[in-house]
């Protein structure tokens, strides 16, 4: 066999998949870029549904849905009677066209996301003003466990989603720990599907102690803030797998 033909071959076997981008997506991609450039500044108001559609050639209807996900990544915000604004951009950095892709096309993700943001940013602020040292104890052993299973290369899965259970009893909002509870499984099953990444469960505990730590100072403004980074985060990493299942 010839050289020529070995790499021939050899770059014929690096060709990956070819992913089709939906109108939703580009668009989304598109003001994502010119977000993380800083073409598009926090405050700056977007075009109408109608303006971007005639700009970039797409119906309103992908308009619409590329809007839904920047908003729900926290990226753009709709004021009533006022139109649709960029807001501070601190997750740009690490949301990629992948994760605006999969978002668009994964509405069980995409819904998860949501329903979080609606929860877990509030049950993190009453957890700062309402939690005991005893509630912080409790989190605080949850964390050494996970950093001891990391050590010895267990799976840690189960360990980062107990801990937003265990925050969302600190609140002492039955009705927030019932609902984190229910999404007890789906919290974990995602993050199974990085198991034995290092990289990722350090990061997880490194982020579960910063919260830990903020709650322990009483900022409620701010714990609310730092779950929120930390949830839009993990869908970022964790909801991007193309893999999961989307049940429409």
């Amino acid at each position: 066999m010839s050289d020529q033909f070995r790499q021939r071959q050899l770059a014929i076997d690096t060709l990956a998949p070819v992913h089709r981008v939906t109108a939703a997506q580009a668009v989304a991609d598109r003001l994502l870029t010119m977000i993380r450039n800083g073409n598009l500044r926090p405050g700056d108001q977007l075009p109408t549904e109608r303006e971007l559609g005639d700009r970039l050639g797409v119906g309103r209807s992908s308009v619409r849905e590329a809007m839904q996900v920047l908003a729900t990544l926290n990226l753009v915000e709709a004021r009533p009677g006022a139109g649709t604004f960029v807001r501070r951009p601190r997750f740009a950095d690490f949301v990629t066209p992948d994760t605006l892709g999969l978002l668009a096309l994964n509405t069980r993700a995409l819904e998860l996301l949501e329903a979080r943001e609606m929860i877990e940013p509030h049950t993190a602020r009453l957890a700062a003003i309402r939690g005991t040292e005893e509630d912080f104890a409790v989190i605080d052993a949850l964390l050494d466990e996970h950093e001891r299973a990391m050590e010895v290369g267990l799976p840690v899965t189960e360990h980062a989603a107990r801990f937003h259970v265990l925050v969302a009893e600190a609140s002492h909002n039955r009705i927030a720990t019932t609902f984190m509870e229910s999404i007890l499984g789906v919290l974990t099953a995602r993050g199974r599907r990085t198991d034995g990444n290092r990289t990722y469960a350090l990061q997880d505990l490194t982020e579960h102690r910063g919260i830990l730590a903020v709650l322990r100072e009483r900022d409620g403004e701010r714990a609310a803030e730092t779950m929120l980074d930390h949830i839009v985060r993990s869908a970022a990493t964790y909801d991007t797998h193309e893999d999961q299942e989307d049940p429409r």
